[in-house]
């Protein structure tokens, strides 16, 4: 389906939806919010340029665009309230460190291709931007209002989508969207897996375990309790239709430590009784999933050991790197780029080319490979550091929802982020950005 039209089909929607809520005398606001998050699986926008052929970067293409994003800055922009946009260093030292590693990365000596680094650098800042304008007009209700519709309705659609293909075996609908998406569903013939508005059925099962992630914290926090139940149903049906082996051991860790620290935010959850608590039945749950379930043949046998194989491959390439610029790494959003021009570091361990123009499948690696020990410091400080806050503010009865929300966010990117790279790219950056940033937001205020 052609983007535009499909773009078009969406906003008209939700125009009527407006409408519709504007004669019940409804709020309206909360659309913004749902809107975006609606969007971001289809990744809308229009390219300015055209690469060649060689030309690759890292996680985000290099390709400048207009995107989605923008056009939504430029559209709530009557809409924002000036006197309301603050920007203080303090509250947002994340957002302050990360532009400094993007000033760092350009001037990098071994940064083969600052063009990667712009372009990521365009995309953060075009979505902070548009979150501190969305902030300036919505109160925090608006914000999990629309997070919430956006993501029920995706889940639904997801939902029906994956009921489609795999269950029903309508391939059709895995092309609608991607066109790359139907050769990623079949897996080239090894194995077929759901993979709904997404190009790959590891985004689609990374995503769906963030929204369970939501809905589980929307439901223990008594928020439209029946209808996250519902939804977190639907999320956990589309992961296992996904067939996605790492997914599977993401949403039982990720919902597993949701619930364990809800329950025990009151506690130091770093006692050996809670530790146990926590880590014995995960582990069974775990033991049960890959060696005696019905689903452990897609552990044990299948394309496991060619997975772990070539995984195997990446990492050693990051190692390669790190080795080569171990403090400061060869730029963010150009480890690929360095690849490309530096062979070597392939022919070391493959001759397949496979692994020259593809992320290396660790996003932690990744970080280690573009920002060196400096970037892996920050990146694990800014994960645990946040994780420690989220469960004080949790203990402490504000921002709950988000707060847990972050909590299952973060753990998921750390364990899907072990053995893939779709965390990192822009079908699923863009919700990690946004629920960072509020979480944040209202954690301090």
């Amino acid at each position: 389906m052609d983007k535009g039209i499909l773009l078009f089909i969406i906003i008209f929607v939700y125009l009527f939806r407006a409408i519709f809520l504007k004669t019940k005398k409804r709020d309206t606001k909360f659309l913004w919010v749902s809107f975006y998050i609606f969007c971001i699986p289809f990744e809308f926008g229009k390219a300015l340029n055209t690469p060649k052929i060689s030309d690759v970067a890292g996680t985000i293409q290099p390709i400048y665009i207009i995107s989605l994003c923008i056009g939504l800055i430029v559209a709530v922009l009557p809409f924002a309230r000036w006197k309301y946009i603050d920007y203080s260093f303090k509250i947002n030292n994340w957002i302050n460190c990360f532009c400094l590693l993007l000033i760092a990365s350009v001037f990098n000596p071994y940064n083969v291709f600052p063009t990667g680094t712009w372009i990521l650098a365009v995309f953060f800042l075009s979505n902070i931007l548009l979150f501190k304008l969305l902030d300036s007009f919505l109160t925090r209700s608006a914000i999990i209002n629309g997070l919430f519709d956006g993501l029920m309705l995706l889940a639904g659609a997801q939902f029906f989508l994956a009921i489609c293909f795999p269950v029903l075996g309508l391939s059709i609908v895995t092309r609608l969207f991607h066109e790359s998406a139907e050769i990623w569903a079949t897996r080239l013939d090894t194995r077929s897996g759901a993979v709904g508005f997404f190009n790959h059925p590891g985004r689609l099962a990374l995503f769906m375990v963030i929204s369970a992630s939501f809905y589980l914290s929307t439901y223990l926090y008594n928020f439209r309790k029946k209808t996250s139940l519902i939804c977190l149903i639907l999320c956990i049906l589309i992961i296992f239709l996904t067939y996605s082996r790492t997914s599977y051991l993401a949403l039982i860790i990720t919902l597993s430590a949701c619930y364990y620290i809800n329950k025990n935010a009151h506690k130091n959850i770093f006692s050996l009784a809670n530790i146990l608590k926590f880590v014995v039945p995960t582990v069974l749950v775990l033991g049960y999933l890959i060696v005696y379930s019905p689903l452990s043949a897609l552990f044990l046998q299948s394309d496991s050991s060619d997975q772990y194989d070539n995984r195997m491959v990446h990492w050693l390439m990051a190692f390669n790197i790190f080795n080569t610029s171990p403090y400061i790494g060869v730029g963010l959003n150009a480890h690929l780029a360095y690849i490309s021009q530096h062979l070597g570091i392939v022919s070391q361990v493959t001759m397949d080319d496979f692994f020259s123009i593809n992320p290396i499948h660790n996003i932690h690696l990744i970080v280690l490979s573009e920002l060196g020990i400096v970037g892996v410091i920050l990146w694990f400080s800014f994960l645990f550091g946040n994780l420690f806050k989220a469960k004080k503010q949790i203990k402490q009865g504000g921002n709950e929802i988000l707060s847990l929300t972050l909590t299952g966010l973060f753990v998921a990117y750390i364990i899907y982020g072990l053995t893939g790279w779709a965390p990192f790219s822009t079908a699923i950056l863009p919700l990690f950005l946004f629920i960072t940033f509020f979480s944040i937001k209202y954690r301090n205020q």
